[in-house]
């Protein structure tokens, strides 16, 4: 008996795309020949899959996206401190699973005739790519976002993170580099270098100000400096450069998002003009006569000289919608923002918590700058949980 693998998904699939692995057996004219298809995750066996042999090829034909898609989870986990610049490593964002290839017929299971051991990474392909190559390995050792990489902004006391992601697997010695800016685009003053340490797949970077100056160990910048670049190198590479200007004291209340991406990684967004909260109030109420026998005498009042309610208020729930409004911003940076509302994770940061929120606005339009002229980004979000007012 004899199992060969004839083909597998691309390097860096998408584990939202569809996952196609095909065998073939030599086994496959035997009674009641099955091929079976057993996945593991950490060495467990969540999953056995018996499919007959296609009728066109006689080849056994596994999807495996379903099964391995529910087993990612989130991977936005800052440091607690919120002081580092690399915040997070780890493995996350990939899922790391063993197909073992068998087959069934004349009433005997063989299992583990041939295995593979294979990865799927939690982006979405863009609409338009070339399906012959892996649009995903593109981003190994990148920067996981499509942003503006010019026009970033944070001030001195916001947070504002960006992925990495490193090969699959492997731990790669990384540092950062930092370089002031001038508002006329000079230089100001000399770069400054982290230490070198290891990180893992998928980082989540802090490029705040305050992030940077703990991870040098100095204050190197201040809410004096226009603008900085950030860049990280490794094995003597250095990566493109993210340019922040240094934000100036808001003169209304900003509102900063962190959503997961279409590759994967986290990006931060501040909303930085009018915002504004509703509230929808949904009241539950029973009804009874307001009149109440007080010793001989029906009243409606009380000692109190309260009025006794004819209509009782006992549940009062209130759902949280904020219309969040940006500042006018480039076309590169309205277009990336589509992958906010398409986001199926957006947290809200108030007083260094994340609080979960669900989009609202459901749709996006293009926008062209040469046609379109000056545009802004207007969003609704969504409060994840109802308050609740008082009980009765």
């Amino acid at each position: 008996m004899a199992i060969t693998i004839n083909s597998t998904p691309e390097a860096y699939p998408s584990m939202h795309d569809d996952l196609w692995y095909v065998v073939t057996s030599t086994n496959i004219n035997q009674v009641n020949f099955k091929y079976v298809f057993d996945v593991c995750v950490n060495n467990y066996l969540i999953a056995r899959i018996k499919t007959f042999a296609d009728p066109a090829s006689n080849k056994g034909i596994f999807n495996a996206s379903n099964i391995i898609r529910n087993y990612w989870s989130s991977y936005f986990k800052p440091d607690a401190a919120q002081t580092q610049f690399f915040s997070y490593t780890g493995n996350d964002i990939y899922v790391s699973f063993e197909i073992k290839y068998g087959e069934e017929y004349d009433g005997s299971l063989y299992t583990n005739l041939a295995s593979g051991n294979y990865k799927a990474f939690n982006f979405y392909n863009p609409l338009f790519r070339d399906p012959s190559t892996s649009y995903f390995q593109t981003y190994i050792s990148q920067w996981l976002t499509n942003r503006n990489k010019s026009k970033l902004e944070c001030s001195m006391t916001e947070h504002l993170y960006v992925g990495w992601m490193n090969t699959a697997a492997v731990t790669t010695n990384l540092s950062m580099t930092v370089q002031k800016y001038l508002p006329g685009g000079a230089t100001d003053g000399s770069p400054v270098t982290s230490a070198t340490a290891g990180y893992q797949s998928f980082l989540l970077c802090d490029l705040s100000p305050v992030a940077i100056n703990y991870t040098l160990n100095s204050n190197v910048i201040t809410s004096s400096t226009y603008q900085y670049g950030v860049k990280i190198n490794y094995g003597g590479t250095s990566s493109d450069e993210l340019k922040v200007l240094v934000a100036c004291n808001p003169k209304l209340t900003p509102v900063t998002l962190h959503f997961l991406n279409q590759l994967g990684g986290y990006d931060s967004f501040m909303f930085r003009a009018v915002n504004r909260q509703i509230k929808n109030i949904e009241r539950k109420q029973y009804e009874r006569t307001n009149w109440q026998l007080n010793n001989t005498v029906m009243q409606n009042y009380d000692s109190y000289k309260k009025l006794h309610e004819g209509a009782n208020v006992f549940s009062v729930n209130q759902s949280v919608t904020f219309t969040l409004q940006s500042d006018y911003i480039t076309q590169t940076d309205f277009t990336w923002l589509s992958e906010l509302i398409a986001s199926s994770e957006v947290y809200m940061e108030q007083g260094g918590y994340y609080y979960p929120m669900a989009i609202k606005t459901s749709t996006w339009t293009e926008k062209v700058r040469v046609a379109d002229k000056m545009f802004n980004m207007i969003l609704e979000v969504d409060y994840g949980k109802k308050l609740n007012s008082q009980y009765r």
